[in-house]
């Protein structure tokens, strides 16, 4: 089985490393890896399922990518089950499907120098962004699928977040043909379940507290049913207005969702505690009202000056053990 490929250039300058250590800190066991600095993971790709090509739920064709970050952007390979890159059917709108996904994922198209120079004027971030200059928020694969991680990831560690994520992708997610399992890393083996998969089989398999898991199966519920729209089409204010609709979930997963999904640039997540002790650690306000008050300064780009905050918390987290 042969891969089609891609490259996407980055608007300069880049932080590639930046973007490959936040999905190192984030993969799911079973749905994505970074081996050997290579991003990894498998996909269900809506309008793309022709002929053989194996077919995941809603009948999206499934796929493997693979993707290599460097200062000029990133070059991908893309396997479709059943498929070679001379399928049309597959070649022509998954392949589309897929780099513009890895792009958003990437942040690619980021002003970095519009927005270096409003950071720039904020003295303590100096030394960070002398280390990542062309730092990126990065964006999203599937809307729904960073919907439901983010609702899982609420008050808890990252290590504890990314365990019930496998768990779920294990036990109701689709599995991955065996033609793209053999060529994937060992492991890779599994599509993060739809909310199809959630609404109809969540009951008993989310874990954790229990107005946790009544938001996540509403959630479900709701995308499944077409009452929730995550739609990249939508503004921000509508995004996080919906979001806010629902029961249980507040300012912070609508935002973090809306910087990730819509690619929001000017969000400040100032509730995160991570976020706040970064501030600390750079000599800028921790508290919460003066943290939100210094943050104007950097305005329309506070989501990417956050995460400069978080960019000690994610190498940690990323850091081999």
């Amino acid at each position: 089985m042969l891969p089609a490929t891609f490259t996407l250039p980055a608007r300069q300058p880049f932080d590639h490393a930046g973007v490959t250590r936040f999905l190192a800190a984030h993969a799911v066991a079973g749905v994505e890896a970074v081996v050997d600095g290579e991003y990894w993971r498998t996909l269900a790709v809506p309008g793309a399922a022709a002929g053989a090509a194996a077919a995941s739920a809603g009948g999206a064709a499934q796929a493997v990518v693979a993707v290599r970050a460097s200062p000029a952007g990133v070059t991908g390979r893309v396997w479709f089950a059943g498929a070679e890159p001379a399928d049309g059917g597959v070649a022509g709108g998954g392949v589309a499907a897929v780099s513009a996904a890895i792009g958003r994922l990437y942040d690619l198209d980021a002003d970095a120098p519009a927005i270096d120079a409003a950071l720039g004027r904020v003295p303590e971030l100096a030394a960070s962004l002398a280390a990542a200059p062309g730092i990126r928020m990065p964006g999203s694969t599937d809307p729904h699928e960073t919907l439901f991680r983010t609702l899982i990831g609420q008050q808890v560690s990252v290590k504890a977040a990314r365990t019930v994520q496998g768990t779920l992708a294990a036990a109701l997610g689709d599995r991955l043909d065996a033609r793209l399992a053999a060529i994937a890393p060992a492991g890779l083996s599994l599509l993060f379940p739809t909310a199809a998969q959630l609404s109809a089989g969540g009951v008993g398999v989310v874990r954790g507290p229990a107005s946790r898991v009544r938001t996540i199966l509403a959630v479900a519920d709701a995308l499944a049913d077409g009452s929730l729209v995550l739609g990249r089409d939508r503004s921000v204010p509508e995004l996080m207005a919906s979001l806010e609709a629902m029961p249980g979930i507040g300012p912070w997963t609508a935002g973090y969702v809306a910087m990730r999904v819509l690619g929001a640039p000017d969000i400040l997540l100032d509730g995160d505690l991570a976020l706040r002790a970064g501030a600390a650690a750079l000599g800028l306000p921790s508290e919460r009202r003066e943290l939100v008050r210094f943050a104007e300064r950097v305005a329309p780009w506070r989501s990417y000056f956050g995460m400069h905050l978080w960019r000690d918390a994610v190498s940690a987290i990323a850091a081999p053990r």
